[in-house]
């Protein structure tokens, strides 16, 4: 199975943000196409010499494989931009003829740091009875 956190150093997330990161620069929208036929034969879903279909298992292996291709191809997209993160990546489908179908992965393409977080300050030391001796003396 592929990589589907980090593809080629593109972190790719459905949120609008990035928690623990700074947006340092975003590039804009970002597109990864796919296309299928609708063939139930050409895409393997049924066998060309007897019509027996294939498992259920098979089915979504399939159907999974179509979409990771589209965001495989989106990241790849954004990293020549320059970005290292897309950011609410969704997906759309149309069809394109009466036999084939278009999956589009899109998102916003961001270059994204992670954020430095402020040293924790040393906790006070709490005065000890001879301290506050003194003081009030």
């Amino acid at each position: 199975m592929r990589d589907v956190v980090n593809r080629g150093g593109v972190l790719v997330v459905t949120t609008d943000q990035l928690p623990g990161h700074v947006i340092r620069a975003v590039y804009g929208e970002v597109l990864g196409l796919s296309a299928r036929t609708l063939s139930a034969y050409s895409e393997g879903f049924k066998s060309p010499l007897d019509g027996t279909g294939v498992s259920m298992d098979v089915r979504i292996h399939m159907l999974t494989e179509c979409r990771l291709e589209a965001v495989d191809r989106m990241a790849r997209v954004a990293s020549r931009m320059g970005a290292n993160a897309v950011l609410a990546m969704r997906f759309d489908h149309r069809p394109i003829t009466e036999s084939w179908i278009e999956i589009c992965a899109y998102g916003t393409a961001v270059q994204a740091e992670v954020a430095r977080l402020p040293r924790p300050r040393k906790p006070a030391t709490p005065a000890t009875e001879a301290d506050m001796s003194l003081k009030s003396a």
